[in-house]
């Protein structure tokens, strides 16, 4: 199973060059935070309307994702490995800590601040 990064996530909802690519990838399911949900929220609202964004997570929420709670323990998982993983702000090390408590084998964003760890960045 995948981490779905929140670009991946918000780029599924307005018209860009990834959109079909990942309207497949969240149809292919895989593993979401609340806090992925928070920053596609942001991103679609600034693309698009707050009312589309709305629109676009409520249809995350009853999709077949897996969605983890961005909870103390997450937090705390992060707050262990926050030295060893300098170059990721603390958003992108809570959804690497999700990727690896979950068991993912991969972790799906266009984000390159995820080349080079234990999960590899699949797209």
């Amino acid at each position: 199973m995948k981490f779905l990064d929140s670009n991946i996530l918000a780029y599924a909802f307005y018209h860009n060059e990834h959109t079909l690519r990942c309207q497949q990838l969240i149809r292919e399911g895989g593993v979401i935070n609340t806090l992925s949900l928070i920053e596609a929220f942001n991103i679609i609202s600034h693309e698009q309307t707050k009312s589309h964004a709305i629109a676009s997570i409520r249809s995350l929420l009853k999709s077949d994702l897996v969605i983890v709670e961005t909870g103390i323990n997450l937090i705390f998982e992060g707050l262990k490995k926050a030295e060893h993983y300098k170059k990721l702000s603390f958003a992108d090390l809570i959804h690497l800590m999700t990727a690896s408590l979950e068991g993912c084998e991969g972790i799906a964003s266009f984000d390159s601040d995820f080349d080079g760890l234990d999960i590899p960045r699949v797209y």
